[in-house]
């Protein structure tokens, strides 16, 4: 009789609130977290304390002990079927969020969506079927707040200029692990600058050095800036926005077609082609062609705190 095959990884982290994709070889089929900077904590709170996810459980789900009200002690445990833990055998392979129904997006700065979504801050939604706003069906946004289940703002997205606001629409969650890195990402503003700076729709990952290609088609403004290539010189992680080594100063104005016309148009976007070369013979694709696939775990906001130093522990049987 063979002996079954069983391993075990363990490690901390400290949360900063935000759903985070932790790497493991294939296979893992428990995960526990517990939380260590709470332990013995009999205050008036409920926090996690420790959950559990399985492989064969649906995504999202987690079976979670919380402090007792008042005491140091877990209460019953209890489930959840969303924000709990997602595990994933290709990181490249997954499945969007359910479609839910938009009543609003707001011309303003930012834009700002009403939706029963469960989207949280950092998540990745796209936008499509609107009733107005033709402009932006179809894309892709980073959530920068959220009124939980009320409101979504998309805070990469001024929208101030459109001529009316959207009346309906759907809106969905769009898990954001792709195979290749970088992706490809929609341009929402260019300045007029000796060195542009560009935003972008979603939180890129873009790092200074990479070499990219600006995409800016007709009726967007800045066709000068269409098919330039530029070495990205600089990030702003909290604008979400890359400077490039192109002098945009004499081109024309960047700006969104009007509603009416959005549906004939192509969408500006930034594209990857490498890194800068430093001699001239080099040409390096790493920075346009790195594949980042993993397996692993994704542990959901549902299930940790801002701030708390969590201990982790996958295990992996041999099933039967």
């Amino acid at each position: 009789m063979s002996t079954p095959v069983h391993a075990m990884l363990t490690g901390t982290f400290t949360s900063d609130g935000l759903a985070r994709q932790l790497s493991l070889p294939s296979g893992y089929d428990s995960f526990e977290l517990i939380n260590i900077s709470d332990i013995g904590d009999a205050g008036a709170t409920t926090q996690v304390m420790r959950a559990k996810g399985y492989s064969s459980l649906p995504a999202g789900s987690a079976y979670l002990n919380l402090k007792t009200n008042g005491a140091a002690t877990l209460a019953i445990e209890s489930m959840i079927t969303t924000a709990g833990f997602t595990f994933l055998s290709d990181s490249g392979i997954q499945t969007p969020g359910a479609a839910v129904a938009v009543t609003a997006i707001t011309n303003a700065n930012p834009a700002v969506v009403s939706s029963a979504s469960a989207a949280v801050v950092g998540d990745i939604v796209r936008v499509y079927g609107t009733t107005g706003m033709l402009q932006v069906a179809g894309w892709d946004f980073t959530v920068t707040a959220v009124n939980p289940g009320v409101t979504q703002s998309l805070g990469y997205l001024n929208a101030a200029g459109f001529l009316a606001p959207a009346t309906a629409g759907f809106i969905r969650v769009i898990p954001f692990n792709p195979r290749y890195y970088p992706r490809s990402r929609q341009i929402t503003a260019i300045t007029q600058a000796a060195s542009a700076v560009i935003t972008l729709s979603v939180t890129h990952g873009y790092t200074v050095g990479q070499a990219v290609r600006i995409i800016v088609p007709a009726g967007w403004g800045m066709t000068q800036m269409n098919g330039l290539l530029g070495t990205i010189t600089a990030i702003n992680t909290a604008t979400n926005t890359i400077t490039v080594n192109i002098n945009s100063t004499a081109f024309t104005a960047f700006a969104f077609p009007t509603s009416a016309l959005a549906s004939n148009f192509s969408v500006p976007q930034v594209i990857p082609v490498g890194e800068a070369a430093t001699s001239p013979y080099e040409n390096l694709l790493d920075d346009a062609t790195d594949n980042v696939s993993t397996s692993g775990v994704i542990i959901g906001t549902g299930v940790q705190t801002t701030g708390v130093l969590y201990q982790w522990i996958a295990r992996r049987g041999q099933s039967i």
